[in-house]
This record gives structure tokens, C-alpha cells and sequence, in this order.
């Protein structure tokens, strides 16, 4: 029973940590990784005639201040921002569950084959989600014949206040 705990109490903490750390990743950084997560157009097909996510992907919650049901902007800053914050989630998904896959190797329990399971469930869609979005929303910023606009800041705490201040 305590290693049930102990396995438990992992999880949850390397998920703060993973959060911790993504969160902390600078839009240069981000920026620099959107070009090695570049979903090809088949993968898209994909998701769209076999996964039909389309049917599902609203009702999967959102967290955060970039909703995919409703966007506050659309100049190229808050598209560049929206671009960087899916690429932002996709890093944390994948990174949970992998840290999630280490530990049940290492803490080998009765149950573990239900865990991946539980945690492939919850993340598997975020991370097709931000992988259908993001070509979207990159043809949104040609659309506007912009580049994407990297924020100064090194991290995306302080600039998302005042992308959405009401005009």
C-alpha cells in the first residue's frame, strides 16, 4: 500500500515539475522547437477523416487564457502568442507522459498496466488537438502576410496581460 502512495506521489510531482519547467520555456526556445513539431498535411487528413476530431476536439477543456473556441484577436501578435502556447502544451503533454512511463518502469506495480493507459486517455488528445491546430492557425498568420512575432520577454507570464485588457 505505501508504494501505491510513494508511485502516486511521483506522478503528481514530476507532473508539477514538467509543468514548472515547460512554463518556464522561452518563446525563442519555443519558437526554435515549433520547427521540429511540424505536423505533415497526410497527419492532418488523418485526424480529420479517421479521428474525425472536428466531432470531439470542443469538448476537451482548455486551460489557460488561449481558447480554441474563442480567439480575442487575430492580429499576428496574438496569433504568433496562440502558435507558441500549442507548441507550449504539446511539449507538456508529451513530457507527462513520458515522465509517467519512467516512473512505472522504475516503480513496477499490480496495476501499472492501467496507469499508461489513464494517462495516454487524458493526453493523447491535447496533443492531437495542438498538432490539428497549429497548421490551422499558421495559415491564419499567412493569411495576414505576417511572420511570427516572437515577445520580447523570455517567458509567457508577462506578456499575456496585456493581450487581453478590454478595449
Amino acid at each position: 500500500m505505501k508504494d501505491d502512495y510513494v508511485l502516486l506521489f511521483s506522478i503528481a510531482l514530476a507532473h508539477i515539475a514538467v509543468s514548472y519547467v515547460v512554463n518556464r520555456l522561452s518563446y525563442r526556445t519555443l519558437s526554435s522547437l515549433r520547427l521540429h513539431m511540424v505536423p505533415s498535411r497526410r497527419e492532418t487528413r488523418f485526424y480529420e477523416k479517421v479521428l474525425h476530431i472536428k466531432a470531439w476536439k470542443d469538448y476537451v477543456p482548455s486551460v489557460g487564457p488561449f481558447d480554441k473556441k474563442d480567439m480575442k484577436g487575430d492580429d499576428a501578435a496574438y496569433i504568433s502568442m496562440f502558435i507558441l502556447e500549442t507548441v507550449r502544451a504539446e511539449v507538456a503533454h508529451v513530457l507527462c507522459i513520458s515522465v509517467t512511463l519512467l516512473l512505472l518502469l522504475y516503480h513496477r506495480q499490480p496495476y501499472s498496466a492501467l496507469i499508461p493507459v489513464f494517462y495516454l486517455a487524458i493526453n493523447i488528445p491535447c496533443i492531437l488537438i495542438q498538432r490539428y491546430n497549429r497548421p490551422r492557425l499558421e495559415r491564419v498568420l499567412k493569411m495576414h502576410s505576417s511572420r511570427l512575432v516572437i515577445p520580447e520577454e523570455e517567458t509567457g507570464h508577462a506578456v499575456r496581460p496585456a493581450l487581453f485588457r478590454r478595449r
